[in-house]
């Protein structure tokens, strides 16, 4: 390791701020993409700060030649000793994760380093010569979900998506149309599945209206995972073909946010965060604002919201497997004007894939159920009677006028 002034310094201080060592060497290689050991960061130190540390001047990729010859009366060269030498051999062949997979054959969008051991070393042949060799050993293994960078994530959910421009039709309606999506688990549910549901569901948006909010309750996708099925706690579940998930995904909800914007006079989408996919939930989110730019989609993802739907409806949502006891409490604390606004309020939660509506001190809390298929879960625990449909309700501008099931 080629130490300089400027990061010993900075090692200095971050261990005055508590790190150990090996923190210390890990927050500075990753910095400069070098392996750097313990130790090198303890011996390096302790020499710096006596004043016996001896800094290597010798630029970065230069070679050390060093030579000695003989020569006969006439000047000309009997017998010539050389030794050649690389300067800092480990800098000048550092490579980043990305670099060791594509050496080793990998491709570093769908593999990821476990494990990266470097050895460097020299050999003098029979000849004299020294030779410098550089070893890299390292273990791959397939990118899961957790590995995936947001950027990775983005991609993945973009694949193939380009923006569109859609056009308005004129409308003359005066009701508004909250369409709940709550626990679709596409992965397990499969687009064949719930054509007829979609069929149903585009015939109700394209009677036209005055508001669409298509609210997004979560668990659209079954796992949080790419490789391995588990939700976003890493509970295993039934393996599902992630990829495919998505794609089932888009196929069902891009339809229905199409047909949302252009059969209404203002539309409106809001996404919340599930159990099983909450990095998924902020893929989706972000392939559908790069796809529908026009479309009022915000750039978060939330585990609790409130807005106004028409004049003074109030709607809180949430996916429901957190602070469900307190729904009225925190609508009325965390949003309190639209609480005061509302003449009409109700809380859209999902997650328990069972129907139930109870009147909880000005609100009436409305838990959806789903149309997706029972899982192995849900059989094995006995959970196979509950009402298989999903709602879509009817509000004028102050009050709530029908729920229609699909």
């Amino acid at each position: 390791m080629k130490w300089t002034p400027e990061l010993l310094n900075q090692a200095k201080s971050l261990r005055s701020s508590g790190l150990a060592y090996p923190a210390i060497a890990k927050k500075i290689g990753k910095q400069i993409n070098t392996y750097i050991s313990a130790s090198s960061v303890n011996h390096a130190l302790n020499d710096f700060e006596r004043g016996k540390y001896k800094f290597d001047k010798s630029p970065d990729g230069k070679e050390d030649f060093q030579s000695k010859a003989d020569y006969d009366e006439n000047g000309n060269i009997n017998n010539l000793n050389f030794s050649l030498k690389f300067a800092d051999f480990q800098h000048r062949s550092k490579k980043t994760p990305k670099d060791i997979l594509k050496f080793g054959g990998y491709k570093p969008s769908e593999w990821t380093l476990s494990n990266v051991i470097n050895n460097d070393w020299s050999v003098t042949n029979s000849d004299g010569l020294t030779m410098w060799n550089h070893q890299i050993k390292f273990s791959a293994k397939p990118k899961t979900q957790s590995d995936l960078s947001t950027d990775d994530l983005i991609k993945l959910f973009n694949e193939k998506i380009e923006p569109i421009k859609l056009i308005k039709s004129p409308i003359s309606s005066d009701r508004n149309l909250v369409v709940v999506c709550s626990d679709f688990h596409f992965g397990w549910t499969h687009y064949e599945d719930v054509i007829k549901q979609q069929q149903e569901l585009l015939e109700l948006i394209h009677r036209g209206w005055k508001q669409i909010w298509i609210v997004q309750l979560n668990d659209l996708i079954h796992s949080d995972d790419f490789e391995t099925s588990k939700t976003t706690a890493g509970t295993l579940i039934d393996h599902v073909d992630y990829r495919q998930s998505i794609f089932d995904a888009e196929k069902f909800m891009f339809p229905i946010l199409e047909a949302g914007y252009q059969r209404s006079k203002e539309f409106h989408y809001r996404a919340f965060l599930g159990n099983h996919d909450e990095d998924s939930s902020i893929g989706f989110n972000e392939m559908l604002r790069f796809k529908y730019p026009d479309m009022d989609i915000p750039d978060h993802v939330d585990f609790r919201n409130a807005f106004l739907v028409g004049k003074s409806v109030g709607i809180f949502a949430m996916h429901g497997n957190y602070a469900k006891p307190k729904t009225s409490e925190l609508f009325a604390q965390e949003y309190p004007l639209i609480w005061a606004k509302s003449t009409f309020r109700m809380a859209l939660l999902g997650h328990r894939h069972t129907i139930e509506q109870a009147d909880q001190i000005g609100v009436l809390v409305n838990q959806v159920s789903t149309f997706k298929p029972k899982d192995q879960y849900e059989y094995k625990n006995g959970f196979v009677g509950n009402t298989r449909k999903m709602e879509v309700i009817e509000f004028s501008d102050t009050d709530l006028k029908d729920i229609h099931y699909i």
